[in-house]
């Protein structure tokens, strides 16, 4: 029989990672990927039987995927977050993928439900990620939200009832405050990488550009005040990435200011 490994990278997880591990606990092996967490992350993981390997914070997970996979030993690897779970049906779709791939096709595009304080929304476009494949099929890059390129061979994308992971993605206000705080920092590194200028024009219209996307054309209008509240961070996220443009130009100008 094919094994599985489940790869998780955590950091501070423990309000969430029970839940995401009890849906995988079937696994061959789970790799936990562990930032150095100040909570019981680690000791939550060691009830579940995990493998845990420590890697320094590097404030987006993407540098430390490809280290945690290199710690697996077994034939395909599922690639999860601390605040995503799995389905029994799309986990026993894994198994007997793993076991009978289709030909040429050796990593998965899967669907991913979206949760907003624990609701998941029906309504919401769905989002497909690839996250499982054979082992030394993918490699991610060291960018945010990157999605890995399949070196050989080419992607299959699961379809079917209940076939998803549901990913508990705006548990509270301030937990996605602390995220796009954290990871606009990150965007604006590439920001500055490939010479953009901040534009208030740009600002202004991707930012509401970015909510009629997820609030009209993603169907979070459907979902009612949690799908309004959803487009509305969605949009600031945008908002905050051209402000913190800004701002570093603007100090950059004014070196003589105090901050």
């Amino acid at each position: 029989m094919s094994k599985i490994s489940v790869v998780i990278n955590t950091l501070n997880a423990e309000r969430v990672l029970a839940k995401c591990l009890e849906s995988v606990q079937q696994a061959y092996e789970i790799i936990i990927c562990d930032m150095h967490s100040d909570d019981t992350t680690v000791e939550i993981a060691k009830q579940f039987g995990c493998k845990i390997f420590y890697h320094e914070r590097t404030g987006i997970v993407e540098p430390a995927r490809n280290w945690a996979m290199d710690q697996t030993t077994g034939d395909w690897i599922l690639i999860l977050d601390a605040d995503e779970v799995v389905t029994a049906q799309l986990w026993e779709f894994l198994v007997e993928y793993a076991e009978n791939p289709k030909p040429d096709h050796f990593a998965c595009n899967v669907t991913r439900e979206t949760a907003v304080l624990g609701k998941i929304l029906p309504s919401w476009r769905q989002s497909k990620c690839k996250r499982f494949w054979k082992k030394g099929v993918c490699t991610f890059s060291t960018s945010i939200h990157s999605t890995p390129p399949t070196k050989y061979g080419k992607d299959f994308s699961i379809k079917g009832k209940n076939l998803y992971i549901v990913h508990y993605h705006l548990p509270s206000i301030s937990s996605f405050n602390e995220k796009i705080d954290r990871y606009t920092d990150f965007e604006i590194e590439r920001f500055v990488a490939k010479n953009q200028k901040f534009s208030f024009i740009k600002m202004m219209t991707k930012t509401y550009f970015e909510f009629f996307r997820y609030y009209i054309l993603k169907g979070a209008i459907f979902e009612g005040l949690h799908g309004f509240l959803f487009a509305k961070l969605k949009a600031h996220y945008k908002f905050v990435q051209w402000a913190k443009l800004y701002e570093r130009e603007f100090k950059n100008k004014n070196t003589d200011l105090i901050y």
